[in-house]
């Protein structure tokens, strides 16, 4: 599943963390949006994380992407 920064700005933030507002999470599969800029030390603007919990329900980054 990969999002366009558009699809993800017209969802709606499920929870926001320090750095990262929760776009989608299905308990399996979760995506999240940075707040944080190339500026901010970040590896691209836009960045997406997504997440998959493992088998003892730790949640581990898959892959990044720049949103566009």
């Amino acid at each position: 599943m990969k999002y366009t920064l558009k699809e993800l700005q017209a969802k709606p933030t499920l929870s926001s963390g320090h750095f990262d507002n929760v776009k989608y999470d299905d308990g399996h599969i979760r995506v999240l949006l940075s707040r944080m800029t190339v500026a901010d030390g970040m590896p691209y603007n836009n960045q997406v994380t997504i997440e998959v919990r493992n088998s003892t329900g730790d949640w581990i980054t898959d892959w990044q992407y720049e949103a566009k």
